[in-house]
């Protein structure tokens, strides 16, 4: 598999200390602000029910098999923990799609991207489409994976499935905002994450773990947007410089972009003025 997990990690890093930049402040603070509400929100019907889930695990196995307790419930609670913060991260991101892609676009155009204006209730209409082209492709797999979470053996390997997988998902939301942004199809964004897989998987699974962590998560939101957009911009450069608002879809065979798979830059890159 080609790419590398650090190289995704340090996406995110970039993100992180990109989030205060003047120019950007102004939309970072509504997604923090989203992402505070809702986690409270959320966090305390989730706990609710991961105690119900937990104690009906526990409940469900026979007095004969209470050794069994100590394999199957650390990875119950692994497994429940992984499905709250994926499903969370599905809808936080749903509902701040709007802001998250003019925080997209905003990146780029600091880097000297020329990107066509559009109005806001335009963005707003597009991202939302984007979106519900992003749920069927997750929604069905993801409910896969629930179902495989109740099979008994099968349900051993679930937590495993459901880091690798929802890494890659929470990777592919983020990183879609910049392919939206260039009205890049949702096909040909899948088809340039796979020529990286490995940072891809680095940069969600690094997503994903900060999620879980209380009051770091409300900031991880704009971190990841802002990492995802600089990795894409670096890492799968498009052949169209300007972004065509048209709606035409120039065909891009990213497995024979040039790119450089180790460069990572805190500035202006070459890049940077392809989109």
């Amino acid at each position: 598999m080609k790419g590398n997990p650090l190289l995704g990690w340090g996406y995110v890093w970039q993100g992180v200390k990109n989030i205060g930049q003047p120019g950007l402040r102004r939309f970072v603070a509504l997604p923090i602000l989203i992402n505070a509400l809702l986690v409270s929100a959320l966090s305390y019907s989730g706990i609710r029910w991961l105690n119900s889930a937990i104690e009906g695990v526990v409940g469900y196995l026979p007095s004969w098999l209470e050794w069994l307790y100590w394999i199957v419930m650390p990875l119950a609670v692994i497994t429940l923990l992984l499905i709250f913060a994926y499903f969370f991260s599905a809808i936080l991101v749903t509902i701040a799609s709007p802001f998250n892609g003019m925080l997209s676009e905003k990146v780029e155009r600091q880097r000297g991207v020329q990107i066509a204006d559009e109005s806001v209730a335009s963005i707003v209409k597009r991202t939302f489409a984007r979106e519900w082209t992003k749920l069927k492709y997750i929604l069905p797999r993801y409910l896969g994976l629930l179902i495989l979470s109740f099979i008994p053996g099968l349900n051993l390997a679930s937590p495993f499935l459901w880091f690798w997988f929802g890494s890659w998902i929470v990777a592919l939301q983020y990183i879609d905002y910049s392919f939206d942004n260039h009205v890049r199809s949702f096909a040909d964004m899948r088809a340039a994450l796979a020529t990286q897989p490995l940072t891809v998987l680095g940069f969600g699974a690094t997503v994903a773990l900060l999620m879980m962590v209380p009051v770091l998560n409300w900031f991880v939101m704009p971190a990841a947007v802002i990492g995802a957009t600089l990795l894409r911009m670096e890492q799968m450069p498009l052949s169209n410089p300007i972004a065509d608002k048209s709606g035409k879809d120039d065909s891009v065979n990213y497995a024979d972009s040039n790119t450089d798979p180790l460069r990572l830059t805190d500035g202006k890159t070459e890049n940077s003025g392809r989109g």
